[in-house]
């Protein structure tokens, strides 16, 4: 009796896959936040620290590219549909080696929270629960048993961990007293608190939110019927199609009533008012999406409508800074 072995023979990880693998083109959505919170520090507070915020960009994208590699490698191994499994993953069609993956995904991690720790020893100790807070998030966002991105709070989620999240940790590694600070003694430790700029902040920060839910939101209307396949009951599951398309809507279009009203409560220029005339582009992509919710054709429209106003964002903070 011959017993036959059968081996499973896996491909190489090159550099092209690796980068489809943590999908570095989609980091758009934590770079433009952590820039434009860097502009925001230096034009509204005068306050801009060179190594903190290299420091700051390496952990914000290796832990980035972590959790996209930990949303692929759980997608992999919880997949209940075989055609997906095999050729839409990114594992599964190039034939890596999960184990690989794996380890890909721990170097990822451990580098990000060495500087993360760089960062709390160089700034303030309150930036450590913060810190673990959001890499709690970010990591049981699609890792565990539930992940947080199969249940209706993957926007909520991904959109102010990242919105808001990255926009306040880009100013508070600048100088962090000028929004949260603490202060050890014997017998108490005291958290000051600048409520005003804090507020401030959430303000500004509002149309990446915004913008960044929506981005997962058009994901999961374009993915809705893959991911049913895959027992995914993502927030289109509880909200049906044509809500989520609403949502959609309201989400892409209060970003630019923000910036109407941002001038009006002194925090930019008068002069920002001209940006609102790319409103008319901004409508050309959320039409587009509104007919079609279709992965391949459509879902880049929420990309390109977050890029838009993101770059007239870090473009008008250039500007005022270099006018004064």
């Amino acid at each position: 009796m011959r017993i036959i072995i059968l081996s499973t023979k896996h491909n190489p990880l090159t550099f092209p896959i690796f980068l489809e693998f943590v999908e570095l083109r989609t980091k758009v959505a934590s770079v433009f936040p952590m820039l434009i919170g860097f502009l925001w520090a230096f034009y509204h507070y005068n306050a801009f620290n060179t190594l903190n915020t290299v420091l700051f960009i390496l952990s914000v994208i290796s832990f980035d590219m972590c959790t996209t590699a930990i949303n692929n490698t759980m997608d992999y191994k919880k997949a209940l549909d075989t055609d997906y499994k095999e050729r839409d993953n990114v594992i599964g069609a190039n034939k890596l080696n999960f184990q690989q993956m794996v380890q890909i995904i721990l170097g990822l991690l451990s580098f990000s929270i060495l500087l993360s720790l760089i960062l709390v020893w160089r700034t303030d100790i309150i930036l450590l629960p913060i810190g673990i807070l959001c890499f709690l998030i970010g990591i049981f966002y699609t890792f565990g048993p539930i992940p947080l991105s199969r249940l209706p709070l993957g926007e909520l989620f991904s959109g102010v961990t990242m919105g808001f999240g990255i926009f306040f940790l880009a100013i508070f590694i600048q100088k962090p007293n000028l929004l949260v600070a603490s202060h050890l003694s014997e017998n108490f430790y005291q958290i000051n608190i600048a409520w005003f700029e804090l507020i401030k902040t959430v303000f500004l920060s509002l149309p990446f939110i915004c913008l960044i839910a929506n981005i997962m939101l058009a994901n999961n209307l374009c993915d809705y019927e893959q991911d049913v396949k895959n027992g995914r009951f993502t927030l289109v599951h509880y909200i049906g199609k044509t809500r989520g398309i609403t949502l959609y809507s309201i989400l892409n279009l209060t970003p630019w009533i923000l910036w109407s009203i941002y001038p009006l409560a002194g925090l930019l220029p008068k002069w920002v008012w001209t940006g609102l005339l790319l409103i008319k582009l901004n409508l050309t992509f959320l039409k587009e999406f509104r007919q079609k919710q279709v992965k391949r054709l459509t879902f880049t429209c929420a990309i390109k409508s977050f890029v838009l106003f993101s770059a007239l964002y870090l473009l008008t903070l250039v500007l005022a800074t270099v006018t004064g």
